[in-house]
């Protein structure tokens, strides 16, 4: 590990050196002089290392280039949505049809019709399962009568799940065959309305190989297979990045049957592998699977994998991972250190979307950079150059542009120090000076116009790891440093909570929350929820670097319910935490860095790279509200991620353009335009997943207000 170093001359390498600047790292880079590589020659995975998958040709490898990059081993397919890899018309065990079933469940049937006084409107028939096998599509048609005549050709039809199927103008519902689920079919006569459940369930088995046939009883429990990743339990958001599942104690050649099934998808994949043993799920078979759940508590999904050895079939090996029914917004902006990445600069600043597993490089300033913070519209981040000043000078950089500029703030020897947190709106920064002497580092404001200082002192000497609420109401703080040298290196600290004044630049009431106490460690870089509520913070054992040990907590602002996130940290090399801009599926989401192995892929590395948690909404009273975590795909695994920062993607200023909710758009409103939604205005109310101020703008009632947009109640 590096000594700190103080001596002014050596200190242009400072924020590069993975232990002297930005609070981090192994220490196990070597300063090899500005411009030089640090660090051994790589010593990356070797995706060749891993063996054949025979149930898929590609190996999961994104592409580097100046602006993208990441390293991902995975052996097994994946391909894009829509992809049909189906072989035949092989029914599923427990199906007793080859091609499709149509399950007519009249016996618990819905209450379908309304009865306006003038006649009766029914749908037969009622609550039907339609069996998707192998991709034979099973049709249904439907008839509806009016006080007992059939008026089926006179009536309007919908079907409130197009995703899953339609319903055709001769009365007939056709599944798209690529999700199952449930909706909601209506017909609708004259004044009266009639409504039933139409589900589909897709089946699916994959027998490439040709494996099946050879697959007899089990002859008991593996004796020796571990599934080593995902973990038991995990929550998983829509739309992430499908998994690499991982798996020891195996040998080359062996046979699998990997089974994946909740209640409306059912999918089995025959595959053999070589040590070690990895399989990435096919990426569509991965949205279509996560997208046909009901909800993470009611419909888990089971997942078995079972082995055949020789001439032994074993018993499967079995998880429950958990599916969010709502996609995570925004993108993680970390710090990347070369680590054992030969060839890799100095300490950058890359982003990553957690459904891409691909890391891009979106901003090239021509030296190291980092500690870096981004604004709640996605739009501006700021950070720190090592270009030989100290402080290291500030600067913005506009990431809504292709490729990013510059903003209103370029490295300005006059203007430096570490750590930053924009307001609300984005037009301050509130940013520890550093000045290598923890006692007398301040907090000041500054304005992200011009880089002008607002208020060169918002608390007192000896604070840092500035922290400002999505709201603009609230700032948090590490205070009551004890050392010299840098922020990062002070063992003692409390967590300090202050009130925003009116002025937006001077703060009320501060307040420690959570005070150093008897515990090891230290509280280190604190972030609010996006609804202001909550406080998750790291609690590093030396400073707040990232070498030693760590757990992860979770508090309120008021320093009430302080618990610790034992799910997410049980490794105790976890640290850095942020909250996702917006919770989604009934969870909020944390990202953060760990130093854990990552399956078989990273074993003995102790190497950080990025994790995401999910984090029950409400945080279950006096328990752990955190879930295991899974690994955020696209990352070098060679290299070291640190203090990562989780923001909305850049809003889309244009009117007209396409989105997916509201988050999406400058505006706060995506609307609804023929069969695409796209960036516009608010109507009379706002529709779910745009912008609102209280449930009362909201246009359903089922729809509150939370963290700013309406959103959905999805099942849990």
């Amino acid at each position: 590990m590096h000594s700190l170093r103080t001596v002014v001359p050596r200190l242009s390498l400072l924020l590069c050196l993975p232990v002297v600047a930005c609070g981090d790292s192994s220490g196990n880079v070597t300063d090899s002089g500005p411009g030089t590589t640090a660090g051994p020659t790589s010593t990356a995975t070797d995706p060749s290392a891993t063996g054949p998958t025979t149930a898929g040709p590609t190996t999961d490898s994104p592409p580097t280039s100046t602006t993208t990059l990441g390293t991902d081993t995975a052996t097994g397919t994946e391909t894009s949505p829509g992809t049909d890899t189906s072989p035949g018309t092989d029914t599923s065990p427990g199906t007793d049809s080859t091609d499709g079933t149509v399950t007519d469940t009249s016996a618990t049937q819905t209450n379908t019709g309304t009865d306006t006084g003038d006649g009766l409107l029914d749908i037969n028939p009622k609550d039907v399962t339609l069996e998707i096998i192998d991709g034979a599509i099973v049709t249904q048609p439907y008839t509806a009568t009016y006080n007992g005549v059939d008026v089926t050709g006179d009536v309007a039809w919908s079907y409130n799940k197009p995703e899953i199927g339609e319903i055709q103008l001769n009365a007939e519902f056709v599944p798209t065959g690529t999700l199952g689920g449930t909706g909601t079919l209506k017909a609708t006569y004259q004044a009266s309305q009639a409504e039933t459940s139409v589900s589909v369930k897709i089946i699916k088995k994959l027998d490439p190989g040709g494996l099946e046939p050879g697959w007899g009883n089990p002859v008991g429990p593996d004796p020796s297979m571990t599934i080593v990743y995902p973990y038991n339990e995990t929550v998983f958001p829509l739309k992430v990045a499908a998994p690499v599942v991982q798996w020891n104690n195996v040998q080359n050649g062996d046979q699998y049957k990997l089974h994946i099934s909740e209640q409306f998808y059912d999918y089995t994949i025959y595959f053999t592998t070589n040590t070690p043993a990895r399989h990435l799920i096919d990426a569509a078979e991965w949205i279509a699977i996560s997208e046909s759940g009901q909800g993470a508590q009611s419909d888990p999904i089971s997942f078995e994998l079972q082995r055949k050895s020789g001439n032994n079939v074993y018993e499967a090996v079995k998880q429950t991972w958990r599916m969010a029914q709502a996609r995570l917004p925004g993108r993680v902006y970390y710090w990347e250190l070369p680590g054992d990445c030969g060839g890799n600069a100095n300490g950058r600043v890359l982003s990553i979307k957690p459904q891409e597993a691909q890391a891009n490089e979106f901003f090239q300033p021509g030296f190291c950079w980092g500690c870096h913070t981004v604004s709640r519209d996605g739009r501006t981040v700021a950070a720190v150059a090592d270009n030989g000043n100290i402080p290291f000078p500030t600067f913005t950089i506009d990431v809504s542009q292709e490729p990013s500029v510059y903003a209103n703030i370029q490295p300005n020897p006059g203007l430096g120090g570490t750590f930053s947190a924009f307001n609300h709106d984005g037009t301050k920064l509130l940013q520890s000076n550093d000045p290598i002497d923890a006692i007398n580092s301040v907090l000041r404001v500054i304005d992200a116009m011009n880089g002008s200082i607002l208020n060169a002192n918002v608390l007192q000497p000896g604070c840092g790891e500035p922290a400002w609420s999505p709201d603009g109401l609230k700032i948090a703080a590490t205070c009551g440093y004890e050392d010299a040298g840098w922020t990062f290196d002070a063992n003692q600290a409390n967590l300090v909570v202050a009130d925003v004044n009116p002025d937006g630049i001077t703060v009320s009431n501060q307040k420690v929350i959570v005070p150093k106490g008897g515990e090891a460690g230290r509280p280190a870089y604190p972030n609010f929820s996006p609804g202001n509520e909550w406080i998750v913070f790291g609690r590093p054992t030396q400073g707040s670097r990232s070498t030693g040990s760590g757990k992860l907590f979770l508090v309120g602002t008021e320093g009430n319910d302080l618990v610790t996130l034992e799910k997410a940290s049980s490794d105790n090399k976890s640290f850095n935490p942020t909250f996702a801009p917006l919770r989604a599926g009934g969870y909020f989401w944390v990202v953060f860095m760990s130093r854990r192995d990552y399956g078989n892929t990273l074993v003995g590395a102790n190497r950080q790279q990025l994790w995401i948690t999910a984090i029950n909404d409400p945080p279950n009273a006096g328990g752990d509200p955190s879930n295991p975590p899974f690994y955020v795909r696209g990352q070098e695994d060679c290299a070291l991620s640190e203090n990562a920062y989780f923001a909305p993607d850049p809003c889309i200023e244009e009117p007209n353009k396409v989105c997916e909710s509201g988050i999406d758009c400058c505006s706060g409103h995506c609307i609804q335009m023929g069969e695409i939604k796209v960036c516009g205005e608010k109507g009379p109310c706002s529709e779910a997943g745009n912008a609102c101020e209280s449930d009362a703008d909201c246009c359903e009632p089922g729809t509150p207000c939370v963290d700013g947009y309406c959103q959905q109640i999805f099942p849990q």
